[in-house]
């Protein structure tokens, strides 16, 4: 009789998810650069030439935009939202335990941490684009020229990428990748089902 795959695979899951957590967690500086200049990309076509450059604080993204402040009355400073990376990026050390607990080839791995590159740039430039436009005020969004139904856009998008694209995306990809995998499981319990019904 075979074993329990269902079950075999759970617990391969659980077994490397805290390896790959501390493998995401340490690697996390050079991910966040990889997606940040990615979600460069995706501000500048949104609204091009908010952001001049993209540096980082730790793990953090510091956004240089051209927006003028006034931090105190008579003193000027260009605007530095920053954005949380890991926010966005926790979905890779899911996606990874899940396709090595279906024991999945490690060129269909690469693939899927690039496939969820996009994704994450997306949450990290909304989350951008909702401080510009939305918190922090009416002067810097008009500055920015982010007002009418991009706000409404940028509302949206900031939900997507941030409720939806973390959790959704990398349980997705992993699917795509381990269809076979999945067939077999539940042919599997499809068999044992009459038998313990009996």
């Amino acid at each position: 009789m075979r074993h329990d795959v269902l079950g075999g695979f759970v617990l391969r899951v659980f077994l490397w998810l805290p390896l790959c957590l501390a493998a995401w967690y340490y690697s996390a500086t050079n991910h966040a650069a990889i997606a940040g200049w990615l979600a460069r990309i995706f501000i500048d076509q949104f609204k091009s030439g908010i952001v001049t450059e993209l540096e980082r604080s730790g793990v953090d993204l510091v956004f240089v935009t051209s927006i003028k402040v006034q931090p105190t009355p008579g003193q000027t400073a260009l605007l530095l939202p920053d954005v949380n990376p890991l926010v966005y990026t926790y979905g890779l050390a899911f996606m990874v335990a899940l396709m090595l607990g279906a024991r999945t080839k490690w060129w269909k791995i690469l693939i899927g941490v690039l496939a969820l590159l996009p994704f994450q740039a997306w949450g990290i430039a909304f989350d951008f684009l909702v401080q510009v436009g939305v918190k922090f005020g009416p002067e810097v969004s008009a500055q920015a020229g982010l007002f009418g139904w991009r706000l409404d856009v940028i509302a949206l998008g900031y939900q997507i990428g941030n409720l939806i694209f973390p959790a959704l995306i990398p349980v997705l990809l992993w699917a795509a990748f381990n269809r076979r995998f999945i067939e077999n499981a539940i042919r599997v319990k499809a068999r044992k089902a009459p038998a313990s019904s009996e």
